[in-house]
Protein backbone atom coordinates (compact mmCIF):
# COMPACT_ATOMS: atom_id res chain seq x y z
CA UNK A 1 0.00 0.00 0.00
CA UNK A 2 2.89 2.20 0.97
CA UNK A 3 4.63 1.64 -2.18
CA UNK A 4 1.26 2.29 -4.41
CA UNK A 5 0.76 6.02 -2.44
CA UNK A 6 4.67 6.66 -3.23
CA UNK A 7 3.92 5.58 -6.86
CA UNK A 8 0.37 8.13 -6.81
CA UNK A 9 2.73 10.54 -5.25
CA UNK A 10 5.74 10.89 -7.66
CA UNK A 11 3.11 10.33 -10.37
CA UNK A 12 0.82 13.50 -9.19
CA UNK A 13 3.59 15.43 -8.77
CA UNK A 14 5.11 15.24 -12.79
CA UNK A 15 2.17 15.96 -13.74
CA UNK A 16 1.80 18.72 -12.21
CA UNK A 17 5.09 20.08 -13.48
CA UNK A 18 3.53 19.29 -16.84
CA UNK A 19 1.01 21.10 -16.53
CA UNK A 20 2.02 24.04 -15.01
CA UNK A 21 5.04 24.34 -17.84
CA UNK A 22 1.95 23.83 -20.75
CA UNK A 23 0.38 26.79 -18.71
CA UNK A 24 3.27 29.02 -19.05
CA UNK A 25 3.84 28.06 -22.79
CA UNK A 26 0.56 29.03 -23.45
CA UNK A 27 0.48 32.20 -21.56
CA UNK A 28 3.71 33.07 -23.57
CA UNK A 29 1.94 32.07 -27.07
CA UNK A 30 -0.92 34.32 -26.41
CA UNK A 31 1.37 37.43 -25.15
CA UNK A 32 3.24 37.05 -28.49
CA UNK A 33 0.06 36.56 -30.41
CA UNK A 34 -1.58 40.14 -28.14
CA UNK A 35 2.18 41.76 -29.55
CA UNK A 36 1.12 41.08 -32.72
CA UNK A 37 -2.10 42.50 -33.08
CA UNK A 38 -0.98 45.74 -31.23
CA UNK A 39 1.74 46.15 -33.19
CA UNK A 40 1.71 44.64 -36.58
CA UNK A 41 4.51 46.46 -38.17
CA UNK A 42 7.09 44.99 -35.51
CA UNK A 43 5.07 41.32 -35.55
CA UNK A 44 5.70 38.98 -38.07
CA UNK A 45 3.94 38.94 -41.04
CA UNK A 46 1.16 36.92 -41.79
CA UNK A 47 1.88 34.91 -45.11
CA UNK A 48 0.72 35.84 -48.49
CA UNK A 49 -0.53 33.37 -50.87
CA UNK A 50 -1.53 33.75 -54.63
CA UNK A 51 -4.55 35.94 -55.15
CA UNK A 52 -7.55 33.96 -56.80
CA UNK A 53 -8.92 34.84 -60.60
CA UNK A 54 -11.44 32.97 -61.38
CA UNK A 55 -11.96 32.03 -65.27
CA UNK A 56 -15.24 33.26 -65.65
CA UNK A 57 -14.77 37.11 -64.78
CA UNK A 58 -13.62 39.75 -66.64
CA UNK A 59 -11.39 42.36 -64.64
CA UNK A 60 -10.30 45.91 -64.96
CA UNK A 61 -6.69 46.89 -64.30
CA UNK A 62 -8.04 48.70 -60.98
CA UNK A 63 -8.91 44.64 -59.40
CA UNK A 64 -12.30 45.04 -59.48
CA UNK A 65 -14.36 42.45 -61.61
CA UNK A 66 -17.41 41.62 -63.79
CA UNK A 67 -19.84 39.04 -64.78
CA UNK A 68 -22.90 39.30 -67.35
CA UNK A 69 -26.34 38.10 -65.82
CA UNK A 70 -29.92 37.35 -67.20
CA UNK A 71 -31.74 40.56 -67.70
CA UNK A 72 -28.65 42.53 -69.53
CA UNK A 73 -27.47 43.11 -66.00
CA UNK A 74 -24.12 43.04 -65.20
CA UNK A 75 -22.45 42.05 -61.58
CA UNK A 76 -19.88 44.10 -60.57
CA UNK A 77 -16.99 43.81 -57.08
CA UNK A 78 -13.78 43.91 -56.10
CA UNK A 79 -11.24 40.85 -56.41
CA UNK A 80 -9.52 38.60 -54.07
CA UNK A 81 -6.15 40.59 -54.43
CA UNK A 82 -7.82 43.64 -53.15
CA UNK A 83 -9.17 42.01 -50.11
CA UNK A 84 -6.01 40.23 -49.08
CA UNK A 85 -3.78 43.62 -49.34
CA UNK A 86 -6.46 45.75 -47.43
CA UNK A 87 -6.84 43.19 -44.94
CA UNK A 88 -10.43 42.90 -43.12
CA UNK A 89 -13.14 45.91 -44.37
CA UNK A 90 -14.34 48.18 -41.64
CA UNK A 91 -16.57 49.86 -44.40
CA UNK A 92 -17.68 49.82 -47.92
CA UNK A 93 -19.22 53.05 -49.24
CA UNK A 94 -21.47 51.82 -52.09
CA UNK A 95 -22.91 53.58 -54.88
CA UNK A 96 -26.96 54.36 -54.57
CA UNK A 97 -29.43 52.50 -56.98
CA UNK A 98 -29.68 55.04 -59.87
CA UNK A 99 -26.47 56.15 -59.51
CA UNK A 100 -23.90 56.64 -62.72
CA UNK A 101 -20.64 54.55 -62.69
CA UNK A 102 -18.28 55.80 -65.35
CA UNK A 103 -15.58 53.00 -66.75
CA UNK A 104 -11.91 53.76 -64.88
CA UNK A 105 -13.05 56.37 -62.03
CA UNK A 106 -14.08 55.75 -58.42
CA UNK A 107 -17.01 53.77 -58.17
CA UNK A 108 -16.88 52.33 -54.17
CA UNK A 109 -14.37 52.98 -51.58
CA UNK A 110 -13.07 50.80 -48.93
CA UNK A 111 -12.11 51.29 -45.33
CA UNK A 112 -9.46 49.54 -43.08
CA UNK A 113 -7.91 50.79 -39.71
CA UNK A 114 -6.90 54.50 -41.55
CA UNK A 115 -6.09 53.34 -44.48
CA UNK A 116 -9.04 54.06 -47.76
CA UNK A 117 -9.11 52.64 -51.13
CA UNK A 118 -10.79 54.28 -53.78
CA UNK A 119 -11.60 51.96 -56.83
CA UNK A 120 -12.14 52.28 -60.17
CA UNK A 121 -15.42 50.80 -62.51
CA UNK A 122 -14.90 48.23 -64.80
CA UNK A 123 -17.52 49.31 -66.78
CA UNK A 124 -19.64 52.20 -67.08
CA UNK A 125 -23.63 52.40 -66.63
CA UNK A 126 -26.13 52.80 -64.60
CA UNK A 127 -26.49 51.07 -60.72
CA UNK A 128 -29.66 49.02 -60.79
CA UNK A 129 -29.01 47.27 -57.61
CA UNK A 130 -26.74 47.30 -54.80
CA UNK A 131 -25.62 44.57 -52.17
CA UNK A 132 -27.43 45.36 -48.98
CA UNK A 133 -25.73 42.92 -46.90
CA UNK A 134 -22.29 44.67 -47.50
CA UNK A 135 -23.60 47.84 -45.35
CA UNK A 136 -24.48 45.47 -42.45
CA UNK A 137 -21.56 43.11 -42.74
CA UNK A 138 -18.52 44.74 -45.40
CA UNK A 139 -16.56 41.51 -44.03
CA UNK A 140 -18.65 39.59 -46.24
CA UNK A 141 -16.04 40.88 -49.73
CA UNK A 142 -13.36 39.25 -47.57
CA UNK A 143 -15.04 35.88 -46.79
CA UNK A 144 -16.56 35.66 -50.38
CA UNK A 145 -15.45 38.11 -52.98
CA UNK A 146 -16.94 36.84 -56.00
CA UNK A 147 -19.94 35.09 -54.40
CA UNK A 148 -21.91 36.59 -51.77
CA UNK A 149 -19.42 40.09 -51.40
CA UNK A 150 -20.45 41.67 -55.14
CA UNK A 151 -20.67 45.20 -54.81
CA UNK A 152 -23.29 46.05 -57.78
CA UNK A 153 -25.32 45.61 -60.63
CA UNK A 154 -25.50 47.79 -63.55
CA UNK A 155 -27.07 48.28 -66.74
CA UNK A 156 -24.24 48.85 -68.69
CA UNK A 157 -24.37 51.30 -71.94
CA UNK A 158 -21.36 51.08 -74.01
CA UNK A 159 -19.62 47.40 -73.90
CA UNK A 160 -18.42 47.47 -77.57
CA UNK A 161 -16.73 50.23 -76.45
CA UNK A 162 -15.83 49.10 -72.93
CA UNK A 163 -15.05 45.63 -73.14
CA UNK A 164 -12.26 45.55 -74.95
CA UNK A 165 -10.35 47.76 -71.42
CA UNK A 166 -10.80 44.74 -69.68
CA UNK A 167 -8.90 41.06 -69.38
CA UNK A 168 -9.70 37.78 -68.82
CA UNK A 169 -8.49 35.72 -65.97
CA UNK A 170 -5.03 34.67 -68.09
CA UNK A 171 -4.72 37.80 -69.29
CA UNK A 172 -4.84 39.83 -65.96
CA UNK A 173 -2.83 37.62 -64.03
CA UNK A 174 0.21 38.39 -66.29
CA UNK A 175 -0.59 42.33 -66.18
CA UNK A 176 -0.74 41.79 -62.67
CA UNK A 177 2.75 39.92 -62.48
CA UNK A 178 3.90 42.73 -64.72
CA UNK A 179 2.67 45.19 -62.10
CA UNK A 180 3.91 43.36 -58.86
CA UNK A 181 7.39 43.15 -60.65
CA UNK A 182 7.71 46.80 -61.00
CA UNK A 183 6.28 47.26 -57.32
CA UNK A 184 8.52 44.90 -55.76
CA UNK A 185 11.91 46.97 -57.34
CA UNK A 186 10.92 50.16 -55.98
CA UNK A 187 10.62 49.15 -52.48
CA UNK A 188 13.74 48.72 -50.06
CA UNK A 189 14.31 45.69 -48.24
CA UNK A 190 12.75 46.57 -44.79
CA UNK A 191 9.76 47.87 -46.83
CA UNK A 192 9.40 44.51 -48.98
CA UNK A 193 9.40 42.70 -46.07
CA UNK A 194 6.56 44.32 -44.56
CA UNK A 195 4.60 44.17 -47.99
CA UNK A 196 5.66 40.64 -49.31
CA UNK A 197 5.83 37.21 -47.75
CA UNK A 198 8.83 34.78 -49.10
CA UNK A 199 6.74 33.23 -51.61
CA UNK A 200 6.53 36.69 -53.11
CA UNK A 201 2.89 37.63 -52.74
CA UNK A 202 1.75 40.52 -50.86
CA UNK A 203 0.74 39.62 -47.15
CA UNK A 204 -2.63 39.47 -45.35
CA UNK A 205 -3.03 43.03 -44.19
CA UNK A 206 -0.47 44.94 -45.78
CA UNK A 207 -2.59 48.42 -46.06
CA UNK A 208 -2.16 48.67 -42.12
CA UNK A 209 1.77 47.42 -42.50
CA UNK A 210 2.95 49.98 -44.48
CA UNK A 211 3.18 54.03 -44.15
CA UNK A 212 1.08 56.23 -46.01
CA UNK A 213 3.86 57.00 -49.05
CA UNK A 214 4.38 53.65 -49.37
CA UNK A 215 0.50 52.45 -49.71
CA UNK A 216 0.26 55.43 -51.83
CA UNK A 217 3.00 53.88 -54.47
CA UNK A 218 1.42 50.33 -53.82
CA UNK A 219 -2.30 51.99 -54.83
CA UNK A 220 -0.91 53.51 -57.50
CA UNK A 221 1.07 51.09 -59.19
CA UNK A 222 -1.13 48.04 -58.13
CA UNK A 223 -4.82 49.51 -57.92
CA UNK A 224 -4.10 52.45 -60.81
CA UNK A 225 -6.09 55.07 -57.94
CA UNK A 226 -5.59 56.71 -54.98
CA UNK A 227 -5.83 56.39 -51.45
CA UNK A 228 -6.70 58.41 -48.44
CA UNK A 229 -6.20 58.74 -44.28
CA UNK A 230 -9.07 57.97 -43.25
Amino acid sequence: MVIILVALTIVIAISAQWLIRYLVREREATVGRDYAILSPTLAVAVPGRVPQFPEDLYYHKGHAWMKFEEGNKIKVGLDDFTQQVMGTFDKIEIPLPGGELKQGEVAWKISTGNQKLSQLAPLGGTVVEVNEKLRRDPTLANRSPYEEGWIVKIQGKALNKEMPGLMDASQFKAHFDQCKARLMSSFNHETLGLAYGDGGEVVQGAASKLDEKTWKILVTQLFHSSSEQV
